[in-house]
């Protein structure tokens, strides 16, 4: 399951609902001990551990592609940026994430993650290798230690927007850094220093598109404007001496060849939301959650919140092999022990022809907050349906849980026969075709602006003849026989 359209993180629901309520928010008591403790990043062994402790929580939380020939193209490029590494420390580690929105980071120790949305948006092999560049720079040059070391030196009394502008002022400046390091490295490597600079120029295009208008840098953000990044990338890029690799031969054939195909937007490996039902063809079944709620999918749940977060309602999967109300009473008990929860209801449900079982707590605090939490077995799982407000508003949102609740099905032979997904397809564009013209010969679903944001041209420009061109497809959603599961169908434990 995965993000949709909103900057809502579905771990970011699921931890609001553990704040609000109940237990079950990590996928188990070790991992969610490992989270509580904060690992001081002295020496080179502490990046590497905290890192490798980190990327399992990327991977459950984002998801990995698990596209072994995308991954081993994105390591290779990596792993020849590394030879200009002059003291290389780590293990680095390149995964492509299952992420529709641009993204790349670095954790300590060498993890390094790019988004399937950072590909589609790249434009050639030189804006890949510049991120990754970047990354790669940060983890060597031991970016989030520096950042540790700096806020525990802090006044803890100073003002807090003081403190916030030096984070702020000092991130700033890792990003300048590693934008640097980033250009060397991809010049050392033979690739053109200056497609760092394009990449943002890209990057605040599809920003601008998706806002509406450019956004004002802010004093407080812990990146440089992009427009001061492009410009000083630019010109550092005209100082840096280089020579293209002729392995690399076209850069931009080289990564077209790579991605075609890849998924654009809503994944249906994943699940995917149409309108507010949300469907997933993998592991069979349909949800439908309340209208006009922000819906959010990530690796291990999908779900919705009221707009102004009053009410989440939220459905995982734990392990099956045992009836609902068994399933339910360990939870209890699980949520009696660990978060003081005061058991309120628990009596069997049926949802459609399924025998479930439904519980209803509530946790104590200065704000009580009260769940219904149902619990249905349903192929090789048990899966669990939370809706959780505030115990003194319980009553108002109790119509949208259940009715949520009751929407669980498997899906509709009409349903999996109709699911479609885009994929990234690229096309020779004729002479003299502009965006528009182009889009309507080879059907292209993405609109002209995001055409030419994706593609680093603007609507009006006219091609000069034999160019490839990205473009989306609509095609129909085929699953593989061997498809990994993916989404909350990997249970995590009742």
């Amino acid at each position: 399951m995965r993000h949709r359209r909103i900057s809502l993180a579905l771990g970011l629901i699921v931890c609001a609902v553990a704040a609000l309520a109940a237990a079950g928010c990590a996928s188990s008591k070790k991992s969610s001990q490992a989270r509580s403790k904060r690992v001081v990043l002295s020496t080179e062994y502490d990046d590497a551990r905290a890192g490798r402790d980190a990327s399992v929580d990327v991977k459950q939380e984002l998801g990995a592609l698990g596209d072994a020939e995308l991954d081993a193209y994105v390591n290779a490029i990596g792993r020849k940026l590394l030879r200009g590494v002059p003291r290389r420390s780590f293990d680095y580690q390149f995964t492509v994430i299952d992420q529709e929105e641009p993204n790349a980071f670095a954790l300590p120790g060498g993890y390094i993650f790019v988004s399937r949305g950072l590909l589609t948006l790249a434009n050639n092999e030189d804006e890949l290798a510049c991120v990754l560049g970047h990354e790669i720079t940060h983890a060597a040059n031991r970016h989030a230690a520096a950042q540790q070391a700096l806020s525990r030196t802090m006044n803890p009394l100073a003002m807090p927007w003081n403190r916030a502008a030096s984070m702020a002022a000092y991130g700033r400046d890792m990003e300048r850094d590693a934008d640097k390091g980033g250009q060397i490295l991809c010049a050392a490597a033979g690739y053109d220093p200056m497609a760092m600079s394009t990449f943002l120029e890209s990057l605040e295009q599809l920003q601008r598109l998706q806002r509406g208008f450019s956004r004002r840098p802010s004093f407080f953000d812990t990146h440089p404007g992009t427009t001061e990044r492009v410009a000083s990338n630019a010109v550092r890029a005209g100082e840096i001496r280089w020579h293209r690799d002729p392995a690399i031969g076209d850069p931009r054939d080289a990564l077209l060849d790579q991605v075609d195909g890849l998924p654009v937007g809503q994944r249906p490996e994943a699940g995917i939301f149409v309108g507010n039902s949300f469907i997933h063809p993998i592991l069979d079944f349909h949800i439908r959650f309340p209208e006009g709620w922000r819906q959010a999918n990530a690796n291990q749940a999908v779900g919705a919140m009221e707009p102004r977060g009053q009410a989440v309602i939220f459905l995982m999967a734990g392990k099956g092999g045992a009836t609902a109300q068994q399933v339910a009473e360990a939870w209890v008990d699980r949520a009696k022990q660990e978060q003081r929860a005061e058991l309120k209801d628990s009596r069997p449900v049926k949802i459609g022809s399924i025998d479930a079982w439904r519980v209803k707590i509530e946790m104590p605090g200065p704000v009580r907050v009260a769940s219904t939490v149902t619990f249905i077995p349903y192929r090789d799982a048990t899966w669990r349906v939370t809706g959780t407000s505030r115990a003194m508003t319980a009553d108002k949102y109790m119509g949208r849980i259940l009715s949520t609740t009751r929407s669980f099905r498997p899906l509709s032979l009409k349903e999996r026969r109709s699911i479609k997904t885009l994929r990234l397809r690229s096309v020779e564009a004729r002479k003299g075709e502009n965006v528009i013209a182009l889009s309507r010969r080879t059907g292209n679903a993405w609109s002209p602006a995001m055409t030419a944001v994706n593609n680093g041209v603007f609507v009006d420009h006219r091609f000069e003849g034999g160019e490839r061109v990205k473009i989306a497809t609509v095609e129909l959603f085929m699953p593989r026989m061997s498809q990994p599961t993916a989404g909350p169908g990997a249970p995590q434990g009742g």
